[in-house]
């Protein structure tokens, strides 16, 4: 993919360009261009190719801004110079930063990237996204808490995306326990947290944040699920590298205060944005399976279940399903 962003910055810097000069800069062959041109194209990305013209791109795109991304994280004093890189591409902004090979300068390091190959999701799911026209980043935090104290963490952060989010004037979204952004057209964002333990038992913590701005419907094809768009629900232009900006100045707010407070002071306010308040919902824990009418989460952020039988079953990993409303018909009406 790296030669692929590559032609797309060539192109919106020089207008048309033909195949063989594309293929001079780049250091690649002519051959090499037209396949990667086939396969932008085949992304949905605006590529025309007339003759005599040269190549040429037909829609003009947001490439992160590095320099005005330094410059707004540093207005904000959060800019540690040499713990922010932004990449063309990498397999896994995450993965950059479990393996950074020096934990006494992994606090507050992050990574943006134009594309990650081997995006996670949660579960080892893949997280896809075409180049350029989506946000994705991770930071890593020290924690002066254990690992077995983070949980909730990823719900905190779901939390502030939203409301970021909200900001864009995108007012149906809602949280998906325990680390998607959602709404009737899909997933527009999620949230993936994985842990270091260190040996003081204090805990480093990798957030890795993903938000669809920008995607083609191949995706939603590949994926076989829907996929929603910030530019498609907001009712104002999007700055991909201020939105970054704003992201990780949000991001490093809500680890400092969760480092501090844990996730209760958000219980309520998580609670009022759930996707599955007032659902029937049946929820899998390793090999077993429970029903029952969905409570939201507790102090802990665990999901609450209450059962049939009354009893309430606390969901700590694992996945909820929501279950179709039943009809009752003998008296016509819906019952959970």
């Amino acid at each position: 993919m790296k030669h692929h962003i590559e032609i797309l910055r060539f192109l919106q810097n020089n207008g048309s360009v033909s195949g063989p000069e594309l293929a001079r800069q780049l250091g690649i062959s002519v051959s090499a261009v037209d396949n990667c041109v086939r396969a932008l194209q085949d992304w949905e990305f605006g590529i025309s190719d007339l003759p005599g013209t040269g190549y040429q791109l037909t829609e003009s795109l947001q490439f992160v801004d590095e320099k005005r991304l330094r410059e707004e994280l540093r207005s904000k004093g959060l800019l540690i110079e040499d713990r922010l890189e932004v990449l063309g591409e990498v397999d896994s902004t995450s993965e950059r930063l479990l393996e950074w090979p020096d934990r006494d300068i992994l606090h507050g390091r992050t990574c943006v990237t134009e594309f990650q190959s081997q995006g996670r999701g949660r579960r080892g799911r893949t997280w896809l996204g075409v180049p350029c026209r989506n946000i994705m980043l991770s930071m890593a935090w020290q924690m002066d808490r254990t690992a077995k104290h983070v949980g909730g963490l990823s719900l905190s952060v779901g939390l502030t995306l939203l409301r970021r989010l909200r900001t864009f004037g995108v007012e149906c979204l809602q949280l998906k326990w325990p680390n998607d952004i959602v709404c009737d057209h899909g997933k527009l964002a999620g949230i993936l947290v994985d842990v270091l333990t260190g040996p003081d038992h204090r805990c480093t913590v990798v957030v890795g944040i993903g938000v669809n701005l920008k995607n083609p419907a191949v995706i939603t094809n590949r994926l076989d699920r829907l996929v929603a768009n910030l530019v498609d629900l907001c009712a104002v232009p999007v700055d991909r590298t201020r939105l970054i900006a704003l992201i990780i100045a949000d991001l490093s707010r809500t680890l400092e205060t969760f480092d501090r407070n844990g996730f209760s002071d958000d219980v309520d306010a998580w609670n009022a944005c759930d996707a599955y308040a007032g659902l029937r919902v049946r929820a899998r824990i390793n090999n077993r399976t429970v029903e029952g009418d969905a409570l939201g989460v507790d102090t802990s952020g665990a999901y609450q279940v209450r059962l049939d039988d009354h009893r309430v079953e606390s969901i700590v990993t694992g996945e909820i399903i929501p279950q179709p409303v039943a009809l009752d018909r003998k008296n016509n009406q819906t019952v959970k």
